[in-house]
């Protein structure tokens, strides 16, 4: 009999976790959820905060129940002062931080009994590192980051330890296009690291796009989005993107064997044909801060009732990608 891999067992020695769905009702939830309870039953501390708003009873777009975020005592977590208030148990309140939300200002907490609540924390990257380190001084183990939908920010290897990707149905029902997408962003996420003397000499650059000549680089651009407008010749060149890499800009770099580094994965704003344009022509990308992908999560279930077969889905996405693949209602059903 196949063991079960618990999710918990794959995050050993990971702190600060994100969960990043490809879709909405991909089983976000559902994975937080599971965490949170394996981390109980083994007695780690545990806080919990959203780069939006999670945990509400029913799905806004297709109207259907929704798992709420359960948590027990002793956990910690951070959300909105409206979200607080609504909570199902008891809970001190640690501390109030006045940021920028029209749900009120952000609450650090602890549950002192179990019961569900709402989640919607810091959306700005500046304060959901805040909040982390924040949890980290409350004496938090293990720190969970529900990200919002097709959002890739809170995973950046900046705030995050680790990435667990959640997919399924809800992202396409064809199965050979739900693996094909997945697969992109699992590339994307997989990105290697540039060499460790390169990193020390990219690091201190600021925004814009940047091209190596004779071992220094020069500032060709405040902005990579005017890169298209360039007349340098950069076949075979290094260049730093300091900024967001668009379809557009990744198109005008697709020279012979230009070699484009960035900050991390989450400044990836271009699609699978593009990146595949950009290969033919000799290109290669990699990043300074390269990301710690721990798993991909499938939910075979659509929000309209269709489902993929589990077994089928799970063995399709592990012919393609080099990371544990799990069922996560198979999961909490255990």
């Amino acid at each position: 009999m196949k063991r079960r891999i618990r999710i918990s067992d794959l995050a050993e020695g990971i702190e600060v976790i994100s969960v990043i769905g490809l879709e909405k009702n991909t089983g976000k939830t559902v994975v937080l959820n599971q965490m949170l309870k394996e981390f109980r039953e083994k007695g780690t501390t545990a806080g919990v905060t959203s780069t939006g708003l999670e945990g509400e009873k029913r799905d806004q777009v297709y109207l259907n129940e929704k798992p709420e975020i359960t948590l027990s005592r002793g956990t910690y977590f951070v959300t909105s002062e409206r979200d607080f208030r609504h909570r199902s148990f008891s809970a001190t309140v640690i501390d109030l931080r006045d940021y920028r939300s029209p749900l009120g200002r952000t609450v650090f907490a602890r549950a002192e009994a179990d019961g569900k609540v709402i989640i919607s924390g810091p959306s700005i990257l500046e304060y959901l590192s805040e909040a982390v380190n924040t949890m980290r001084s409350y004496g938090c183990e293990k720190i969970l980051i529900d990200g919002s939908t097709s959002r890739m920010s809170p995973g950046t290897p900046l705030v995050s330890d680790g990435v667990i990707l959640a997919t399924g149905a809800a992202l396409s029902m064809n199965l050979e296009e739900l693996c094909r997408k997945t697969s992109f962003v699992v590339r994307l996420l997989s990105l290697p690291g540039t060499e460790l003397e390169l990193h020390k000499r990219i690091a201190p650059l600021g925004t814009g796009l940047w091209v190596e000549k004779d071992g220094v680089f020069e500032r060709l651009s405040p902005s990579p989005l005017t890169a298209k407008s360039l007349k340098h010749e950069l076949a075979g060149r290094t260049i730093y993107i300091n900024g967001s890499l668009t379809s557009s800009v990744l198109l005008a770099l697709a020279e012979k064997n230009t070699r484009i580094i960035l900050k991390d994965f989450s400044r990836v704003f271009f699609d699978e044909l593009t990146l595949a344009k950009y290969e033919r022509a000799g290109g290669h990308l990699e990043v300074l801060h390269p990301t710690h992908l721990i798993a991909v999560t499938v939910n075979p279930l659509a929000p309209n009732g269709f489902k993929i077969q589990s077994d089928k889905l799970i063995k399709s996405l592990e012919s393609k990608i080099d990371v544990p693949v799990l069922d996560v209602l198979e999961e909490s059903s255990n």
